[in-house]
């Protein structure tokens, strides 16, 4: 190693506990931008060159850098996302809350040729502004940012597992396969976006029905039963009178795990859904009360509706015993599901001679 390599790895070891400390700052503030603009990411994350890594650095490319303030990537940081047009997004977030190196950022992913493989991320160079409250000690050192989706991000890794970086030199069988491969993955992202985009379109529509009352005919699924909970007038009155059993919070709780309950009782379309609500209203509300009064919960589970509804409905609909059994043994043992009916059906008959 020459005299100017060794003073950089010099400057290196000196300057890594603030590489270490600016590397927290990063992701902490990467972080927050995608938390404040709703964007669902898979990772945020960052290294910090080792020193092995910056030796073989250097040794293929010293005559490059004359100092550590010339390597750019003694710090990187990585934002993973799920969707191809969130790549752009976080990246125009970054060139507002970071100084960018323009000369030194660039986005990979235009630099392919059209006969080229490749499936590369948008990359910057950028520095914190030293007017912004950060220790001095880490303003004004260049890290590098990375923004790529999941299939760039598993296309990159490969890549680098067999040393394929790209297909100068390489047989033109092999190129013709990674070209295959890189289009193939540009098309799934396409397509992530699209069911991303259908998704959110039909649960909009699905919440406006709901709201208005229009939603007869929707078939239950996740979307629909979700959104069902959260807006139908009637069962928010509903989950109200349950909270004020013992005065409890409500805590709103995804229902996906009753899909399959609700289908065994033939309750397909929020219609049927909203017809078991106004038929067993009043039995769920007694059933509710039997279990959670005197309990002093303070939270309750806003799936409680459904539970209670569920065993109303079995109670009220005809159902035997041992349908019932049936019907609780697709969430719990067999043998605890016999127990449980049976005391249900002790207590409603109870419940029943006491009507009269």
């Amino acid at each position: 190693m020459n005299r100017k390599d060794s003073l950089i790895m010099e400057e290196y070891r000196e300057n890594r506990e603030n590489f270490e400390q600016l590397g927290i700052i990063v992701q902490g503030i990467l972080e927050q931008l995608v938390k404040d603009a709703g964007i669902r990411v898979m990772t945020v994350e960052h290294r910090v060159k080792k020193e092995k890594s910056l030796e073989g650095k250097l040794y293929r490319k010293g005559d490059r850098y004359q100092s550590l303030k010339d390597i750019t990537d003694i710090l990187g940081t990585r934002v993973v996302c799920y969707f191809s047009d969130d790549v752009d997004l976080i990246g125009n977030m970054v060139e507002q809350k970071f100084i960018v190196d323009s000369d030194n950022s660039v986005d990979k992913r235009k630099l392919l040729q059209a006969n080229s493989f490749g499936y590369l991320s948008l990359h910057y160079v950028c520095s914190l502004p030293a007017d912004a409250g950060y220790p001095p000690e880490v303003c004004g050192k260049r890290f590098e940012i990375q923004i790529r989706t999941i299939l760039q991000h598993v296309w990159d890794a490969i890549n680098h597992d067999m040393g394929y970086k790209g297909d100068f030199g390489m047989p033109g069988t092999v190129t013709r396969q990674f070209a295959r491969l890189a289009g193939l993955f540009e098309i799934i992202d396409e397509e992530f976006m699209r069911v991303r985009d259908n998704m959110n379109t039909y649960t909009e529509q699905t919440r406006e029905k709901i709201i208005h009352d229009g939603a007869e005919d929707v078939l239950i699924d996740i979307v629909s039963l979700k959104e069902y909970m959260l807006r139908n007038r009637r069962m928010k009155e509903f989950l109200q009178k349950i909270t004020e059993i013992e005065h409890s919070e409500m805590c709103p709780v995804n229902p996906e795990s009753y899909l399959l309950q609700l289908k065994w009782l033939q309750i397909n379309t929020i219609g049927d859904l909203q017809k078991m609500l106004e038929e067993n209203e009043e039995l769920a509300l007694k059933i509710a009360r039997d279990a959670l009064g005197g309990t002093e919960l303070d939270i309750v589970s806003s799936n409680v509706a459904l539970r209670f509804l569920c065993t109303a409905r079995l109670l009220s609909g005809g159902y035997s015993e041992q349908q019932t059994a049936e019907f609780m043994a697709l969430t719990i043992s067999k043998e605890r599901a016999e127990r449980q009916a049976k005391r249900l059906f002790d207590a409603y008959s109870a419940y029943l001679l006491n009507k009269e």
